[in-house]
């Protein structure tokens, strides 16, 4: 559940030419922990690109596949530690639990290691695990047939019933040759997944250890809470998934919540309801448009640069709705773009839903199933899932019609043949191990009543619900992480949680953005000069306020102008370079500014001839907040650009 994305539109041909050589810098990190029960631990390089500056030693451990028959096979999990920041770290690590479930952590490292990761290694160390079935734990059970499928049927005009239907053959496509494979579903459940985290905790030799758990991360955090109490000193559940909820009657109900809560805090803020004064309207009546009439969408897939062209209905309206409240970050342009599509202009859509179908190359689908098929479906049923998203009609078709979401995952379950649950996995956890609850406002998927009544249930508990907030608020917000780490330094007091009251309401209008420059120097590049203050920096030079807001610098050695004009040229279809709009000369180059509009996104562009090579500052954002951005953002950035740092 966990849909969190970085994404940097249209900079991705700037990019591909300047992002180093993909060197592994873990490669000679085998330095072993001086401990005797390391030896069951296998050291070595890490399986993807370490970013330059990132401390992290990997290993894998042997488990076995089947806990209650230890000698039928062994899962090889993937795990990897970041040094603490600190020079005198904590004795207990930190332990990251993704979510999904079915999402790995390691692969994240290269793509969001300073938004997720960083702010949580800074006073001790953090284990990352890919759990059995994800990431680069091997048996994987990914489900590329799926993933696949999805970026195939982007441009499809299929009725919405059989693109269902081909969703469900293609995750039967995924299931056989797992199967074929050896793989037995019933292995790959939380409780498995538990017992995994109290093997590698003593394998690693931590009397010890604190959990982090965001979305499904907090399910297991609890099985592990519950299974193995004696290794965990303390508990942070961030966005949390009860035990004993019941997911999919529950979920309309979550979604049409976040939607009304997006439509009333519109209707607060001034500007925004000045600027959409009926937004539930407005989308009512755009969904009611869409499923009389579907859109025509193009839609980007960031992997490829490829643009397809597909419909787009009042489901999948929905749905993107959905998936963008999520993401904090997305929230405050939910307003402008559901506006621009009420006005025929489905850009921001196209590109975001490209974005979205990229996240699947993250989750193992196959341990989604095993996962939620076993502890989810065979506690539910299907005709009252259907009459809870009947309850909520703006919702309903997109449920009714999601194979993994509603009533369809049932038909879906019913033949992945996952086991039958231990009746204790559908039960409320009763626990005095001390617990940190962090819920966001305007989640559509855990909703903030969930951790308040876990909270409520455990014994030695904090509950902290931050305003204006989608699906995690640690990765979002300062205040949730120096919470984090002022429990986790002292888990008998109760954190200090006033910052709370000075988190900043979302921006849902130009006039409400505010931004400010700080110094900034990449050795890595070989750049200095200014950037946004608090935006993370997703790739090396490439900064994100949003997933429609961006800002890249860059120098790129051995390109030239005029290549990087006909590539954007061949990506917009023109035939046509750019012609600059003006010129700016400041002390370190002199600067052709241009200006394009491509997929609902205005671009700002700087190119520069320089000793060191091409340099480039691009700043992306919507056409109505484009003017205040570039005025705050990309006007500083190039004047203060300094190639050759």
């Amino acid at each position: 559940m966990d849909r969190r994305l970085a994404l940097v539109p249209l900079a991705v041909l700037v990019l591909a030419g300047c992002t180093g050589d993909g060197e592994d810098d873990s490669a000679d990190a085998a330095g072993t922990p001086s401990t005797a029960a390391s030896r069951e631990v296998e050291w070595g390089a890490c399986g993807f690109d370490v970013p330059a500056g990132i401390d992290i030693e990997c290993g894998t451990l042997e488990v076995p596949a089947d806990r209650d028959d230890p000698g039928a096979g062994t899962v090889s999990l993937a795990f990897g530690v970041v040094a603490a920041a600190a020079e005198e770290p904590a004795e207990e690590p930190l332990v990251y639990l993704s979510g999904g479930p079915g999402q790995g952590a390691l692969e994240i490292v290269p793509l969001a290691f300073g938004e997720l990761y960083e702010p949580l290694a800074q006073e001790r160390d953090l284990i990352l695990l890919d759990q059995r079935g994800t990431g680069l734990t091997e048996p994987s059970l990914a489900c590329t047939e799926y993933s696949s499928w999805v970026r195939e049927s982007l441009g499809s005009d299929e009725p919405v019933e059989e693109l269902a239907a081909q969703a469900t053959a293609a995750l039967e496509e995924c299931r056989q040759p797992l199967v074929d494979e050896g793989v037995d579903f019933d292995d790959y459940d939380s409780a498995a997944s538990a017992a995994d985290l109290e093997d590698l905790r003593r394998a690693l030799g931590h009397e010890e250890w604190d959990l982090y758990g965001i979305s499904y991360g907090t399910r297991l955090a609890q099985t592990a809470m519950r299974d193995h109490p004696e290794g965990i000193r303390a508990v942070v559940l961030d966005a949390s998934y009860p035990i004993d909820a019941d997911l999919y009657e529950e979920t309309p109900g979550n979604a049409a919540r976040a939607l009304e809560g997006l439509f009333a805090a519109c209707a607060a803020d001034a500007g925004c309801a000045e600027q959409h004064p009926d937004l539930e309207q407005t989308v009512t009546d755009l969904v009611a448009e869409l499923d009389a009439e579907p859109a025509t969408v193009t839609v980007l897939d960031p992997t490829t640069g490829e643009r397809v062209q597909g419909p787009l209905d009042g489901a999948g309206l929905v749905g993107f709705l959905f998936q963008s409240m999520y993401s904090t970050e997305l929230i405050p342009f939910l307003p402008e773009v559901v506006e621009a599509a009420a006005n025929d202009d489905f850009g921001m859509i196209g590109l975001l839903l490209g974005a979205f179908s990229q996240q699947l190359d993250l989750v193992s689908v196959g341990q989604q199933l095993a996962v939620q098929c076993e502890e989810e479906v065979s506690f539910s049923d299907q005709e009252v899932v259907a009459a809870a998203a009947a309850e909520h009609p703006l919702v309903e078709s997109f449920f009714d019609n999601a194979p993994t979401m509603g009533p369809a995952v049932f038909d879906v379950c019913a033949d992945w043949n996952a086991g039958e649950p231990d009746p204790v996995e559908n039960e409320a956890l009763t626990s005095d191990i001390p617990t940190l609850v962090l819920a966001g406002e305007l989640d559509p998927i855990t909703p903030p009543r969930w951790g308040a009544q876990l909270a409520e249930d455990l014994g030695d508990s904090v509950f902290v619900e931050f305003p204006s907030t989608g699906h995690g608020s640690v990765g979002t917000h300062e205040c949730a992480v120096q919470l984090t780490r002022d429990f986790l330094a002292d888990p008998d007091s109760e954190p200090d949680a006033s910052c709370v009251d000075d988190v900043e309401l979302p921006a849902f209008t130009p006039e409400g953005v505010e931004v400010e420059m700080t110094a900034w120097e990449s050795e890595e590049l070989g750049v200095a000069g200014l950037r946004p203050e608090g935006w993370s920096e997703v790739l090396p030079g490439a900064f994100q306020q949003s997933p429609l807001v961006s800002l890249v610098q860059q120098v790129v050695p051995g390109a030239t102008a005029d290549q990087v004009l006909q590539q954007v040229a061949a990506q917009l279809g023109t035939g046509e370079p750019l012609e600059p709009v003006d010129q700016r000369e400041t002390g370190a180059a002199t600067w052709d500014l241009y200006r394009l509009d491509d997929l609902g996104q205005r671009v700002d562009l700087a190119l520069a001839d320089t000793p060191a090579g091409l340099a480039v500052v691009q700043l992306t954002a919507s056409p109505a907040r484009s003017d205040v951005y570039r005025e705050q953002v990309f006007d500083p950035a190039v004047a203060a650009f300094a190639p050759g740092a």
